[in-house]
């Protein structure tokens, strides 16, 4: 486990215990809420040699995989890249209390042109808990 990731799972615990403080502090008539909010970043890009269009946009979507056959979307964003070529960074803010540090959780982004997916990931990239990141560098591969 690199310090990077320590960082952030040591992150994630605080935000869990600052929301449970926050829970609380609320049951017992208290106003204490926690301010920090858990999120999810990094950079989107792909392999192949060629621009992206001004009308690109890339979306992501963070989905809790505890489910064996559902996997349930936690938050999707959709993001104009605005002419702006790979690497694209993102930021995605989650609601406090959508993180369940029990469950797993994974990240897949896509970029879109025109609508149409050109460019996916093809495999799961686990996020957030259970030791994972919460910042990923997404490599995308062209879709078929």
């Amino acid at each position: 486990m690199t310090s990077f990731d320590r960082r952030c799972a040591q992150t994630m615990f605080l935000v869990a215990c600052a929301l449970f403080a926050g829970t609380h502090f609320a049951r017992a008539g208290s106003t204490g809420q926690s301010k920090s909010r858990p999120e999810l970043k990094g950079t989107v890009t792909y392999r192949e040699r060629m621009l992206l269009p001004r009308v690109a946009d890339v979306r992501i979507t963070l989905l809790d995989i505890a489910g064996r056959t559902e996997h349930k979307v936690i938050v999707e964003k959709l993001i104009p890249t605005d002419g702006r070529q790979v690497p694209i960074p993102f930021d995605v803010p989650l609601a406090p209390g959508s993180i369940n540090p029990r469950h797993n959780y994974s990240v897949k982004a896509e970029i879109l042109i025109d609508g149409k997916v050109w460019f996916i990931t093809k495999r799961a990239i686990p996020v957030l808990t259970q030791g994972n990141p919460c910042e990923v560098d997404i490599v995308l591969d062209r879709s078929s």
